[in-house]
């Protein structure tokens, strides 16, 4: 009877595990940015920062805006006069961040 407890308890043990990884790969997947190197997390966009390399617009089909500092959500356009994404309610920017990896 012990052998077959520990079967069952260890496959137990392999199905939970298994779940957990397959959990954590979706949760880390990225885009490659445009240059072929910089890479986002893949629940943002890759937009041209100001020092010419790619950042990371913290929205999914994020719109880049000319500033090369901030993003608007999709279907928002920047306005950079007086810092807001223009549209019928009034969104405010995003900074960008930096890629997750530059070489």
């Amino acid at each position: 009877m012990k052998p077959f407890t520990f079967i069952l308890f260890f496959s137990l043990f392999l199905i939970i595990l298994t779940n957990n990884i397959d959990t954590d790969l979706s949760s880390h997947a990225v885009i490659v940015c445009p240059d072929g190197v910089s890479m986002c997390p893949s629940t943002s966009t890759c937009c041209i920062s100001i020092d010419g390399d790619y950042s990371c617009c913290p929205l999914e089909e994020g719109v880049c805006c000319s500033d090369h500092i901030h993003c608007c959500p999709q279907h928002y356009k920047c306005d950079l006069k007086i810092f807001k994404c223009d549209r019928t309610w009034k969104a405010k920017l995003l900074q960008m961040k930096p890629s997750l990896n530059k070489n």
